[in-house]
């Protein structure tokens, strides 16, 4: 596998909008599969984009009232189409980047605080990461996982080394899931982010997100999360980040936490 080399802004956008010619997208397609980090970066990316057009494409389609047209001479309504443009540009500029900065720092993240007073815990963050990667990726019919189940050493093996440590994913056969197989996701700088994904006879998926904590961190017990109809189970060990995504009840969430909390700490 290979890691994200430097890649040029605008081609990575007009990629994820659909605008390449065909020779450009058949390279950057190619890219895609023997590059982990930059998959994930255009998965992400592309749900952005999904949000920004479900929230502002009825409203940029609306048209323009009647009663304007009839009052307003012809060169009037072109300044007031070109100032609405300009207006709309840069609403979607402004979300965009609001939700790109959110992706990396939820907004509750200067409110949480280390318990002995020190600087800006990184455990929002973490949380917000990890419901992230299970909406964008547990869903996701094609290509759920990088590397399937049925090569799980191999899966294993390199997600330690790229994580600089043992790695195992955690044996939910007994709670009636299986793993589907796993990813690696980008993170924080120098600490990149695993991915175990698990699937049950009716096709209800759950995640496993896990690496280290960017900052000094408070060990955590199990905490409980919700953002966007995602359940999440977190807690911290030794400097690690854990946290369990799903559409579940609270109780069988927290039943198959504590399960994978003692395989992991084993």
């Amino acid at each position: 596998m290979k890691t994200t080399a430097l890649i040029d802004n605008d081609e990575l956008m007009a990629f994820v909008d659909g605008v390449l010619d065909v020779k450009s997208r058949e390279q950057f397609e190619e890219r895609l599969r023997d590059d982990a980090a930059l998959a994930a970066t255009v998965a992400v990316l592309r749900a952005q984009r999904k949000v920004l057009h479900g929230a502002l494409d009825p409203v940029l389609n609306e048209p323009i009232p009647q009663r304007l047209l009839l009052a307003a001479a012809p060169s009037k309504v072109s300044r007031q189409r070109v100032a609405a443009a300009v207006v709309w540009l840069a609403v979607g500029l402004g979300v965009g980047s609001l939700a790109s900065w959110q992706y990396l720092t939820p907004p509750d993240v200067t409110t949480s605080r280390v318990a002995n007073g020190g600087g800006v815990t990184d455990l929002p963050r973490f949380v917000h990461q990890a419901t992230m990667a299970h909406a964008v990726y547990a869903p996701e019919v094609r290509h759920p996982v990088e590397v399937r189940s049925g090569d799980s050493q191999a899966l294993d093996g390199w997600l330690s080394n790229r994580l600089g440590r043992k790695m195992q994913a955690p044996d939910l056969s007994g709670q009636g899931f299986a793993l589907v197989g796993g990813r690696l996701l980008p993170a924080e700088v120098g600490k990149p982010a695993a991915q175990f994904m698990y699937e049950d006879r009716q096709g209800q998926r759950l995640t496993v997100y896990l690496r280290g904590m960017a900052q000094p961190t408070p060990e955590t017990a199990f905490r409980f999360a919700e953002q966007g109809g995602v359940s999440t189970f977190y807690w911290v060990e030794r400097d690690w980040g854990y946290a369990l995504s799903g559409d579940l009840a609270r109780p069988q969430l927290l039943r198959l936490a504590r399960h994978i909390h003692a395989q992991l700490s084993v």
